[in-house]
C-alpha cells in the first residue's frame, strides 16, 4: 500500500444522545451517533420496549397456507 494515499487515522470519542462516550479511530474530527450500547434496549435487557411478533411467521404461514403445504 502506499502511504501518501492513505487518509489519517485519528483517535476520536464518539458522543451518544444519551451522554456516553465511546473512543476509537476514524478518519472524521467528530463523531455522533444515536444508540450505543448503555442505551440500546437490548444489551440493556429491557424487553418490554422492544417490539416482539407474538403470533410468529410459522403460524401466520400454517393459517394462511395450511399445515399440508
Amino acid at each position: 500500500m502506499k502511504r501518501e494515499i492513505q487518509p489519517e487515522l485519528k483517535l476520536v470519542v464518539a458522543k451518544c444522545t444519551c451522554g456516553a462516550e465511546h473512543k476509537f479511530w476514524s478518519t472524521k474530527e467528530s463523531v455522533r451517533i444515536d444508540l450505543c450500547s448503555n442505551c440500546h434496549p437490548y444489551y440493556k435487557g429491557d424487553t418490554s420496549s422492544m417490539i416482539i411478533d407474538t403470533e410468529g411467521r410459522v403460524q401466520k404461514f400454517r393459517t394462511k397456507f395450511g399445515d399440508d403445504y
